[in-house]
C-alpha cells in the first residue's frame, strides 16, 4: 500500500481515457477502472490493481518532490549567452501612425500607451544596431525588423538604416522584417522593399465590413480596406514573387465573424500566404473584452475541419489558414516534448518566458530597451538596458525568473512544463505582481488539457505528428 498521491494529471477523450505523469512528462492511455480509481482517491492501492502496479514499476505515479526549487534553469548562463546570441533587433522606428484602430493598444482603449510624435533619429538608430552587431556573433543570421506606430512614416529613416546594415553585416546572412497596414506602400517603397528582400507582415481582419469595422483613417475615420487591396494587388502584378514575402495577419475582435475572416484568406494571391491571427489584447485594456458564443462556434467548427484535414478526412483547401497554424502548433508543443528524454530534476520552472531580449530585443525611439513589443513601455519593470549602457542583467534574470514570484503554485502545478505564461502582462504598480500572475494559471490549465485532449484524440484517429 503506497499513500502517497501521485503527481498526476486526469484527463480523457471522447473515446479514451488517460494519465498525464509530471514527474515523467508521459501521456499514458489507461483503462476506465484506473482512471475512475486514481480520480476518487488520493493515494494508490496497488495491491487491488495489478495495472497500477505496472505503471508503478515502470517509474510512473511518484509522488511531487516537496523539496524541489522553482528556479529557471537558464539563470546562471544568461549574462554570456547575452554577450553574442541575439537572435532579432526591433527598431520602433514611430509611434505616430496614419491610422486609428479601435482596438490598437495606442488607441486610447488601454492603459499603457498611446500614438505619439516621438520618432527615432538615425543616430539613435545607429547605436542600436551597432550594439546588435557586437552581440549577434554567434549567430549564422541577422535579422533587423521595423515596428511602430505605423514604420512607413519614416521611410528615410528605414533606407539609412538599411544602407547601413548592408555594410555592417557584410559576409553574414542579413534579413530585414517590417509589420505595417499597407496603406503607405507606395510603388517606390514597394521597389525598395522588393530590392532588400524584406518580408512583410501586413495587418488585414477579412472581408470590408469586417476590416473596416476597426482599421480607420486618422484623418477621415474612413476604413483602409480598398486602399489595402489596391496596393497589394499593385504588388501582385509587378512584382508577384514578392508575395511570397507576405504574411497576413488578422485580429479578431469580438464583433467579427470569425467564419467570414477566416474564409476570406482564400484569395487568389493570398493562397499561398501564411496567415496567423490574434484575439484582443486584454493587458492594459480599459473595457473588459467578451467575445460571443457565435464568435466561438464558428471557430470550433473551423477547429474541427483542421482536425478532419489532419487525419485525411478533409482537403486542405476546405480548411482555415487561420487555424491551420494553431493545430500545426500541437508538434512543438506537446508531440516534442512528450517524446524527448525528461527527468524532473531538483530544480523546476514554468517554459514561458524566454531569456528577455534575446529573441526579440526591442528598442524604443528613445533607444530604450524592452524584452520585446509586447509588453508595457510605461512599466519600468520591463525596462532591460538603453543603447548608452547596454543590459541590465539583473533586470533580464528577473523577467526570466518569473516562478519565483509564486514557488509554492510552480512546483506544485502539474502544467508547469507547457505553462506559456511569460512576464508580459503581470504588472502592477511599475512591478511585477504574483497576484496577477497567479490571476492567469486556472485559464493556462484548462488550456493545457484542452490540448492534451486534442493531441490524444487526433492521434487516436490516425494523425502522425512524427
Amino acid at each position: 500500500m503506497d499513500n502517497k498521491k501521485p503527481f498526476i494529471k486526469l484527463f480523457k477523450s471522447m473515446n479514451q481515457y488517460y494519465v498525464f505523469d509530471v514527474n515523467t512528462n508521459s501521456i499514458i492511455c489507461i483503462n476506465k477502472e484506473i482512471y475512475e480509481e486514481l480520480k476518487e482517491t488520493n493515494s494508490i492501492d496497488e495491491t487491488k490493481n495489478k495495472q497500477i502496479l505496472t505503471l508503478k514499476k515502470r517509474g510512473y505515479l511518484k509522488e511531487n518532490n516537496e523539496e524541489i526549487r522553482v528556479c529557471h534553469p537558464a539563470l546562471p548562463m544568461v549574462e554570456k549567452y547575452m554577450e553574442g546570441n541575439l537572435k532579432q533587433l526591433i527598431l520602433q522606428v514611430t509611434q505616430n501612425c496614419n491610422l486609428r484602430c479601435k482596438y490598437c493598444i495606442y488607441s486610447g482603449s488601454y492603459i499603457n500607451r498611446t500614438h505619439t510624435n516621438k520618432r527615432m533619429s538615425f543616430e539613435t538608430a545607429k547605436k542600436a544596431v551597432d550594439f546588435y552587431f557586437h552581440h549577434n556573433f554567434n549567430k549564422d543570421t541577422a535579422v533587423i525588423s521595423f515596428y511602430g506606430g505605423e514604420p512607413l512614416l519614416e521611410t528615410e529613416l528605414i533606407r539609412k538604416v538599411v544602407a547601413y546594415c548592408e555594410l555592417l553585416f557584410r559576409g553574414k546572412e542579413l534579413h530585414f522584417n517590417m509589420t505595417t497596414n499597407a496603406t503607405l506602400l507606395k510603388d517606390s517603397m514597394v521597389d525598395f522593399l522588393c530590392e532588400h528582400k524584406f518580408n512583410l507582415t501586413i495587418s488585414l481582419d477579412g472581408p470590408e465590413d469586417i476590416h473596416n469595422n476597426s482599421r480607420v483613417f486618422a484623418s477621415n475615420n474612413q476604413g483602409t480596406f480598398q486602399c489595402i487591396m489596391e496596393n497589394l494587388k499593385r504588388i501582385e502584378e509587378r512584382y508577384p514573387d514578392f508575395m511570397e514575402n507576405i504574411t497576413f495577419n488578422a485580429v479578431l475582435d469580438v464583433k467579427n465573424d470569425f467564419k467570414c475572416s477566416s474564409n476570406f484568406f482564400t484569395y487568389d494571391f493570398m493562397k499561398n500566404a501564411l496567415v496567423t491571427f490574434t484575439t484582443l489584447n486584454e493587458n492594459g485594456s480599459k473595457e473588459e473584452i467578451k467575445y460571443g458564443e457565435a464568435f466561438d462556434i464558428n471557430y470550433r467548427y473551423e477547429l474541427f475541419k483542421c482536425y478532419l484535414k489532419y487525419i485525411g478526412r478533409l482537403s486542405p483547401q476546405f480548411v482555415s489558414k487561420i487555424i491551420d497554424e494553431q493545430v500545426n502548433s500541437l508538434k512543438s508543443e506537446i508531440q516534442d516534448k512528450v517524446s524527448g528524454p525528461y527527468n524532473r530534476d531538483t530544480i523546476c520552472h514554468p517554459s514561458g518566458p524566454c531569456i528577455a531580449g534575446a529573441v526579440r530585443l526591442f528598442v524604443t525611439v528613445d533607444g530604450v530597451f524592452y524584452p520585446c513589443e509586447r509588453v508595457n513601455e510605461k512599466c519600468n519593470a520591463y525596462v532591460i538596458g538603453n543603447v548608452e549602457n547596454g543590459f541590465y542583467i539583473d533586470k533580464i534574470k528577473s523577467l526570466l525568473n518569473i516562478g519565483s514570484l509564486t514557488p509554492k503554485n510552480c512546483k506544485n502545478c502539474w502544467a508547469i512544463e507547457y505553462c506559456n505564461s511569460c512576464a508580459s502582462g503581470i504588472e502592477e504598480g511599475g512591478e511585477l505582481s504574483a497576484k496577477k500572475r497567479i490571476e492567469r494559471c486556472d485559464e493556462i490549465k484548462k488550456g493545457c488539457e484542452l490540448r492534451f485532449i486534442e493531441y490524444c484524440t487526433l492521434k487516436e484517429m490516425g494523425c502522425k505528428f512524427e
